[in-house]
């Protein structure tokens, strides 16, 4: 069995629809990776209406997999992205 990654990846809203602008490997821990997601701000991006979009995206076989969106402002976008590197920080630094 090949085993999953996991990445958050942040997307744009354009005319055309979506286009990624950044994309963070979490590593291949998927309940890490979801409660890093947890902790992020914005609200569940049930519709494709919200200007930023953050995905958490399991990467298996070649297949990614969203499995959790949210809809960001600026600000939240902003706060998140300092929280996914203090985290991802931590993982790969403090934690045996």
């Amino acid at each position: 069995m090949t085993s999953a990654s996991y990445e958050i990846i942040m997307n744009m809203r354009v005319p055309e629809g979506y286009i990624e602008t950044g994309r963070f490997f979490i590593g291949p821990d998927k309940e890490a990776a979801c409660e890093m997601f947890a902790r992020l701000q914005g609200k569940p991006a049930l519709t494709s209406s919200a200007m930023l979009r953050m995905d958490l995206v399991e990467q298996q076989e070649g297949i990614a997999t969203v499995i959790q969106a949210l809809g960001c402002t600026l600000c939240e976008v902003s706060e998140n992205m300092k929280t996914i590197l203090r985290e991802t920080f931590k993982m790969l630094n403090l934690e045996p």
